[in-house]
């Protein structure tokens, strides 16, 4: 009897184990659940800022990117490594900055800057612009053999105002290879001092300014020439800016 009357308690505690064990297995399975897609979520969400980032992207047009980059990087060094090399070994006359001088004497007078300007038929300036007013005399800013004198026309190069070079151009070539041209400072007539074959030395009288101002640019190892074609083209890297070495002159 006793057994009997036990067997009731029993059951019930039977039971109630049973729902606390049912209970544990289904808490369980709930926070594995919610660790499970918690995983999934930031995994997702790790791939979306990776897919995202600037150099997966960039991989679309890697010609650009590389480019651009490239020019970045690459371009600064190049005056610490002169300069590096003026400081460990006297420089002859061709290496020393002192080759390098303003077209005008008195004075800078720089009125228009290299590379982006804000102007509507040209946002962009292959040179510098110089004004010291009509009457001026311009002068070689680096030593180098004349290469080219007079009108533009003679190469095929536009001499009509506004975009063209002027009746009168005086393209010099350094030792380098860079060729400097001289431009837009005759409008209307000649004035050029110089000869074709001629050497001339930095500070040597070339021409006189008889126009607005003085165009002066720089090849990138180029033909001034084949350089005209890339006038607005920054990304073909034909034009130097003459500010960074004109700079360099005592």
């Amino acid at each position: 009897m006793s057994t009997l009357h036990q067997l009731p308690h029993l059951n019930h505690r039977l039971n109630r184990h049973l729902l606390l064990s049912t209970a544990a297995l289904v808490v369980l399975g709930a926070v594995l659940l919610l660790a499970s897609w918690t995983t999934k979520t930031t995994a997702k969400a790790e791939t979306l800022t990776i897919a995202n980032t600037p150099t997966d992207l960039a991989t679309d047009q890697p010609k650009r990117v590389y480019q651009y980059f490239h020019v970045e990087k690459n371009t600064p060094a190049k005056p610490k490594l002169t300069s590096l090399a003026t400081a460990q070994q006297p420089a002859t006359q061709s290496e020393s900055t002192t080759e390098w001088g303003w077209p005008y004497t008195g004075g800078r007078y720089v009125t228009s800057t290299f590379g982006k300007r804000d102007l509507a038929d040209s946002p962009w300036h292959d040179g510098v612009d110089f004004n010291a007013g009509v009457g001026s005399k311009i002068h070689a800013i680096h030593a180098g053999k004349v290469i080219f004198v007079g009108n533009p026309m003679k190469r095929g190069v536009t001499d009509a105002y506004p975009l063209g070079l002027g009746k009168d151009v005086v393209v010099t070539k350094t030792a380098a290879g860079d060729e400097i041209i001289y431009q837009e400072f005759a409008m209307g007539k000649q004035t050029h001092t110089v000869h074709v074959g001629d050497t001339v030395k930095t500070g040597q009288v070339i021409a006189t300014q008889a126009s607005g101002h003085l165009h002066l640019g720089i090849t990138n190892h180029k033909s001034w020439v084949s350089a005209q074609n890339d006038w607005q083209n920054p990304a073909a890297h034909s034009w130097q800016d003459p500010l960074k070495l004109l700079k360099t002159a005592a």
